[in-house]
Formats: C-alpha cells, structure tokens, sequence
C-alpha cells in the first residue's frame, strides 16, 4: 500500500511540473523589438478571387423564393467559377422574381422566374441571354439554387466573349 501512495505522489509531482512548464510556455510573450509578420503576395491574391462576376438579383416578397436567391448567392460566393461583383463591372446579372405558390399558404412554395442578362456597367443597356421558370418549396430550395447555378455556369460558358 505504502508503495501505491507513493507512486501516486510521484505521478502527481510529474503532472504538476509538467503544466506548470506548458503554462509557462503558453504564456511566452513576443519581443517587443520584432518586427510583424510581413503578408505574403499569395496571402493578398486569395482576396481578389478570379472566375465570372455574376450578380444576382431578387424581387418578390414571399419566403421561399427570398431563401432561393439567398442561397443562389451563398453559392456563389462559395464557389470557385464565380465572384459577386457589383454593377460597375462586366457581369452576368442573375434576376429572380418569384410569388407565392397559395396565397394563403405561402410557406408551401413559390413559383420563380430567372433571367440572365450581361452588362458592361451599370450605365449600358444589358443583353438577354436566357430564362427558367419553375416551382420550388422548402424541401428542394438547395437543389433549385444548384441547378440555376450549373445553368449559369453553362450561359457564361457559351457567352465568355462577352467578357474580353
């Protein structure tokens, strides 16, 4: 018995010693003469994100159709091939307008309508470039928002000279 406490007093003694020295280390406090780290031009690149400016545009007042758009631009802004741009820039303009399915009950669905268009700027009239019209509902809101985006994707392939 004698032996178990004072192995368990040893191993209690080490633990101690052991976070008093982490602690120690943890609370370490930088040189005040050095110097901040400097940003890397690969770390200033990762903010200017290259792929097609898009902006997407919404207008009605029920909620599922606000979600979709939302999620439109979630994605987008997620996304690898796109940027959100603003309307000063060459851009595909995305413009959701949607209603409510049932007046009554608007949490059931909407019916939306998508329409691309490209612009130089704000200030240029835009081209059409295509349109979709469907139904969407709370359950296939995020597989909706994917679907417009492959198709965006897909305009903005068959259109890219548009941005040279």
């Amino acid at each position: 018995m004698k032996k178990v406490f004072i192995l368990f007093v040893f191993a209690l003694a080490i633990s101690c010693l052991s976070l008093s020295a982490f602690a120690e280390s943890e609370m370490a406090v930088p040189d005040v003469k050095s110097k901040p780290i400097t940003v890397s031009d690969k770390a200033e690149n990762l903010n200017k994100k290259e792929g097609v400016a898009v902006i997407v545009e919404h207008s009605g007042d029920d909620e599922v159709g606000g979600t979709l758009a939302l999620k439109l631009k979630e994605n987008f802004r997620k996304s690898m091939l796109f940027r959100l741009a603003d309307k000063k820039q060459k851009s595909v303009r995305i413009k959701v307008v949607s209603s409510s399915e049932f007046s009554e009950r608007p949490e059931i669905g909407s019916i939306y309508a998508v329409i691309w268009t490209f612009a130089a700027s704000e200030d240029v009239v835009p081209f059409y470039l295509d349109k979709r019209i469907g139904t969407v509902n709370a359950l296939n809101v995020e597989t909706t928002a994917a679907k417009l985006m492959n198709t965006t994707d897909k305009i903005a392939t068959q259109y890219k000279f548009l941005f040279e």
